[in-house]
């Protein structure tokens, strides 16, 4: 048989079977893929049993207590009783604190540290009273401020424990900062104190 006849006959028979898969499939050609996402996909959350304990111990004539704070199963890095959880990214963070609470209230207590903020290119979006978490007084500190070019967005939390402030900070670039808000959010569900 001659080649040239038999390759005719291939490409024939490709092309019958393109056009009865039009005719039989409906015709549509597949859609394109969508267009790259601009802004950040969500970071993983916070799994059950992940915690950052902690532990006050007993005062006059009561018993000790603990704050346990859900955090995610990230890579973390603690420096006494500050503990840095950092997405698989490295672009996510949140961080839990510890820290002397000198003035009368969470509110106060945000503001001192506030003061003391060195971030470069920091920028004060709010400072507010927070609904409580569990049964502790709460406020907000909203801040943005630039690393390696890019603008990042915090929100930290401060939980007024006695005569301490425990601090839960969610780090993330501005873009990507309300879609991945979930993380802060299951932090503050601080189980009932221990």
């Amino acid at each position: 048989m001659n080649k040239k006849l038999v390759g005719s006959a291939v490409v024939g028979a490709a092309v019958l079977a393109v056009v009865a898969a039009l005719i039989v499939g409906g015709g549509d050609a597949p859609a394109a893929a969508p267009p790259p996402s601009t802004t950040a996909a969500p970071a993983p959350g916070i799994q059950p049993g992940h915690l950052e304990v902690y532990r006050f111990p007993e005062s006059a004539g009561g018993r000790g207590s603990t704050v346990s704070i859900p955090v995610p199963p990230w890579a973390s890095d603690h420096v006494g009783d500050h503990a840095t959880y950092t997405d698989p990214t490295g672009r996510f963070a949140l961080e839990t604190d510890r820290v002397p609470l000198e003035q009368e209230d969470p509110l106060s207590g945000l503001k001192a540290l506030a003061k003391a903020n060195h971030d470069p290119g920091y920028r004060l979006t709010s400072f507010a009273e927070h609904d409580p978490v569990d049964s502790y007084d709460t406020a907000e500190w909203d801040y943005t401020y630039q690393r390696q070019g890019e603008t990042r967005q915090v929100r930290e939390v401060g939980l007024g424990v006695g005569e301490v402030l425990i601090t839960i900070r969610y780090d993330a670039p501005q873009a990507g900062f309300a879609a991945n808000l979930p993380v802060l959010t299951e932090a503050l569900k601080v189980p009932d104190a221990g």
